[in-house]
Parts: structure tokens; C-alpha cells; sequence
């Protein structure tokens, strides 16, 4: 299966946004571009226990008030975010898989996988915390 490519500049704007993110005090535990074969796009997830807390919705508006902020301007789309609970099904299974193995998985592509029951056809991790 055919994926659309991951570009250098995208891994180096998720970056800054992780960055930007924690100097707010938005703690972003872990982070991670991932594939979608259904929508055929990129999306960074990015943890938040916000989500937990107050739900998505809110830390959407936590997240995108960031963004916004960020300069010079982020090239990344804000619709590729996407906030997730630091307990979901495949950030768990990524942590579960660095203690398995007693390995950081920051830095790491992930193709083919499955995950804690979650299908990842492709995927580029900054970090799990």
C-alpha cells in the first residue's frame, strides 16, 4: 500500500509546535505523526490529558491557541491535529512496547504495525512518555 510521504519540513514543524506547547505549559507527554489510509493523510497526534480532564474539544481549543501563536507561522495544517487522551489505545501500546523491550522509541518510523489492537500503516515518533 501507497502512502503520501512524510516531508522533512513537517517533522521539523511538529517540532516546533511540540516546543511551543510545552513553553505554554501545554505538557504534550507524547507525540507522533501517523498515517491514515482512509483519509489518505498525515495527522500529528499529540497527548493531552486535557482530554481527560475537560474532553477533546478543549484541548483542541488549548492546542490551536498555541498554533496560532507560534512564529514565524507553522506550515502545517491545524486540521491535521488531533488530541488524544494520554491513555489511548495506541499510546499505551507504544509505552507498553519501550518497556517490553527497554527501548526509546523517540525518533523511530513505524510501518506495518499493529498496536495494542490499533493498525498503523505508517508513523514517525517524537516521544512516548
Amino acid at each position: 500500500m501507497a502512502t503520501a510521504t512524510l516531508l522533512n519540513y513537517e517533522l521539523e514543524e511538529g517540532q516546533r509546535l511540540i516546543d511551543a506547547l510545552n513553553l505554554a505549559g501545554l505538557s504534550t507527554d507524547s507525540a507522533l505523526w501517523i498515517y491514515s489510509s482512509d483519509s489518505e493523510s498525515w495527522h500529528l497526534m499529540l497527548t493531552s490529558e486535557i482530554c481527560d480532564r475537560e474532553g477533546t474539544l478543549k484541548a483542541y481549543k488549548e492546542i490551536l491557541t498555541v498554533f496560532r501563536d507560534v512564529q514565524p507561522e507553522l506550515k502545517i495544517d491545524w486540521t491535521s491535529l488531533i488530541a488524544v487522551s494520554p491513555n489511548h489505545e495506541l499510546i499505551e501500546g507504544l509505552r507498553q512496547s519501550q518497556l517490553q523491550w527497554n527501548r526509546n522509541l523517540s525518533g523511530r518510523r513505524l510501518t506495518n504495525n499493529m498496536v495494542n489492537g490499533v493498525r498503523v500503516d505508517d508513523g514517525y515518533i517524537y516521544q512516548i512518555k
